[in-house]
C-alpha cells in the first residue's frame, strides 16, 4: 500500500496563505501531544510488569513532559502565528512555530504512516485538499518494506545507563540521561536517515567502479546549500543533502568503519558513546 507523507502537503503550503500553515501546525502539535501521552501510558503499563523498571518510569515521565510541551504550544497557535514548513532528509515534516522547531515524528516508528494520515485527514476536514494534494502529480512514498525498516530507530533504557537509540543495521547512540528527550529523538532519527542515505549512495558508486579512499573521504558544505562528499584523490565526488553530518565531522569520523562495512555488504556493530555531545548542534549540548 502507498500513502502520501506530510512533506507532500508541506511543499504545497510554502506559498499558500498563512492560515493554512497555522491549521497544519495546530493539528500536528495536537496529534503529537496525543501520541506522546499514549506512549507515556504504555511505558507506565510496561513498568508495572517489571521488577526493575526505573528506566521505563523515567522514560514515561520524560515523554509526558514532551506531550505537555506540545499541548501548550498547540494552544498558543493562532491564525497569525508565524509558521514555516519544510521536510528533512528522513521524510518527516518540519515546522517552525513562532520560532520553535517541531518535527512531526511519532514515538513509534512503525506507526509513523498512520500518524501522518491522521494529521492529513484532520487538515483536509478543514481545507480543500483536492486543490493542494493532486494524486496524479504527487510522488508516492512507500511506508513499509526494507528501506523503511532500515531507517527505523528503536529506544532502550536500563536502570544504570542513559537511553540508547539503535538503528536496525548496527548503529547505537548512547546518551547520558533523559534530558532534552525531544531534540535527542530528532537528532538520532536525522543522523540515521542521513547515514543510510550516504551508505546507499556510496554502495551505488562502488558498484559502478568508483574507489573510495577512506583516508581522504570528507563531507564539505557548498554555497548552494548542498553537501559534497569527496570519495578519493582522483576527484570523484557525490552531491547529497547531509546537513546534520556536514556539521558534525566528529560523528563522520566515528562511523567510517560502519560506513565501509555497509558499502561492502557486511554487518558492523558500532556504539557511539556520549551521543548527546556528538550529535548536538554547535554550542548546544543535548546531555
Amino acid at each position: 500500500m502507498t500513502l502520501y507523507r506530510l512533506n507532500d502537503l508541506a511543499a504545497r503550503l510554502t506559498a499558500e496563505p498563512l492560515p493554512l500553515r497555522t491549521d497544519l501546525a495546530r493539528i500536528t502539535l495536537e496529534e503529537l501531544a496525543a501520541a506522546y501521552s499514549e506512549e507515556a501510558l504504555r511505558a507506565r503499563r510496561d513498568a508495572r510488569g517489571h521488577a526493575d523498571a526505573s528506566g521505563l518510569w523515567r522514560w514515561a515521565a520524560a515523554v509526558e513532559k514532551l506531550a505537555a510541551d506540545y499541548r501548550r504550544l498547540a494552544a498558543d497557535v493562532l491564525p497569525d502565528t508565524p509558521v514555516e514548513v519544510s521536510a528533512g532528509p528522513e521524510g518527516n515534516l518540519y515546522l517552525i512555530v513562532a520560532g520553535k522547531p517541531v518535527i512531526a515524528s511519532s514515538p513509534r516508528v512503525h506507526e509513523q504512516a498512520a500518524f501522518e494520515q491522521q494529521i492529513l485527514a484532520r487538515f483536509c476536514e478543514l481545507n480543500r485538499c483536492a486543490d493542494l494534494l493532486d494524486a496524479t502529480s504527487t510522488d508516492a512514498i512507500p511506508v513499509s518494506g526494507p528501506e523503511a525498516d532500515r531507517a527505523a530507530v528503536q529506544w532502550s533504557f536500563s536502570q544504570h545507563a542513559g537511553p540508547v537509540c539503535a538503528s536496525g543495521d548496527g548503529l547505537e547512540f548512547q546518551f547520558l540521561n533523559m534530558d532534552n528527550l525531544g531534540p535527542k529523538r530528532d537528532a538520532c532519527a536525522r543522523a540515521v536517515a542521513e547515514l543510510n542515505l550516504l551508505a546507499d549512495s556510496l554502495a551505488r558508486e562502488v558498484a559502478g567502479g568508483i574507489r573510495i579512499d577512506w583516508d581522504l573521504f570528507v563531507i564539505q558544505h557548498l554555497p548552494d546549500g548542498e553537501e559534497q562528499v569527496l570519495l578519493n584523490g582522483s576527484g570523484d565526488y557525490l552531491r547529497l543533502r547531509l546537513p546534520l553530518l556536514v556539521a558534525r565531522q566528529e560523528l563522520v569520523g566515528l562511523v567510517r568503519p560502519w560506513l565501509a562495512a555497509q558499502v561492502n555488504g557486511r554487518h558492523y556493530a558500532l556504539v557511539v558513546l556520549n551521543a548527546g555531545r556528538v550529535l548536538a548542534p554547535a554550542g548546544r549540548p543535548l546531555d
